[in-house]
């Protein structure tokens, strides 16, 4: 009997500590106003600026934690591990998702700068699909979550860099902000003392926009250590999911070139 209320009390500390809200940040938006072209001498200077702060994204692996948590039908909060390669070469990047519980492998994703290829472990069917959003579905519930993986691909790969640098790109010089519309809706890269600090996109063709948050540590940009993701529906104002990916016990190494393969 004792044992069983131990238990329970770690079980219910686990729970209570799973539970926690993740962070919601508010979409800015667009300043149609304030934006210069690329050939300009002040977004040549902005431009400049960025990129002798970077960081080099070297290849690395890490292990993650993911919380998502959804608001419609009704408020809920699902959790997913995982593992994350990259290589900077050839800019592909690996996703393993497990089950929080038991650590068992459900789905596999490879993607590069142009595709996103999935494959659930218990199918030898892979799915190739152009980059753009993907579903995850909950082992457990079997709930699908649609990702804006673009937003994340971007921050955990460093292409943002070559995307900034289009001659189509449009600077907000005194916000530090440049804006970019690709084939798939309105990007807005905001920077922070030479930083990627958020990324927002805007589609009317997928009908949401989504906020994407980095948390590093001065020492470490690159992997960062937090990426915060929020999608709202355009068509209701109102968010559809919060993800939070937690980085941890990140390796700068470089994966053996099976590792982007099923």
């Amino acid at each position: 009997m004792k044992r069983c209320i131990i238990l329970l009390t770690v079980l219910l500390f686990f729970v209570s500590c799973q539970s926690a809200e993740v962070e919601d940040p508010n979409f800015i938006g667009r300043d149609k106003e304030k934006y210069h072209s690329a050939k300009e001498g002040e977004s040549k200077t902005l431009l400049k600026e960025i990129l002798d702060k970077q960081t080099e994204f070297q290849s690395f692996k890490s292990e993650f934690s993911m919380q998502i948590q959804t608001f419609v039908p009704k408020k809920d909060n699902v959790y997913l591990d995982g593992k994350l390669f990259f290589s900077k070469e050839t800019k592909q990047v690996k996703i393993q998702l497990m089950d929080s519980f038991f650590g068992m492998v459900f789905t596999e994703l490879i993607a590069d700068p142009n595709q996103i290829q999935i494959k659930p472990t218990n199918t030898k069917e892979i799915q190739t699909l152009p980059m753009g959003d993907i579903l995850i579905q909950d082992p457990t519930t079997n709930k699908k979550f649609a990702i804006p993986f673009p937003v994340i691909y971007e921050y955990l790969t460093g292409t943002y860099l070559s995307e900034i640098q289009k001659p189509n790109a449009k600077f907000n010089t005194k916000d530090s902000r440049i804006a970019l519309t690709k084939p798939d809706g309105e990007y807005e890269y905001f920077f922070k003392e030479g930083h990627l600090d958020r990324l927002e996109l805007a589609s009317t063709k997928r009908g949401l926009k989504a906020i994407a948050l980095v948390k590093t540590k001065p020492e470490q940009i690159h992997p960062p250590r937090e990426i915060t993701t929020k999608v709202i529906s355009l068509d209701t104002e109102k968010e559809n999911v919060l993800i939070l990916i937690k980085l941890k016990k990140s390796q700068m190494t470089e994966p053996p070139a099976n590792t982007f393969r099923f």
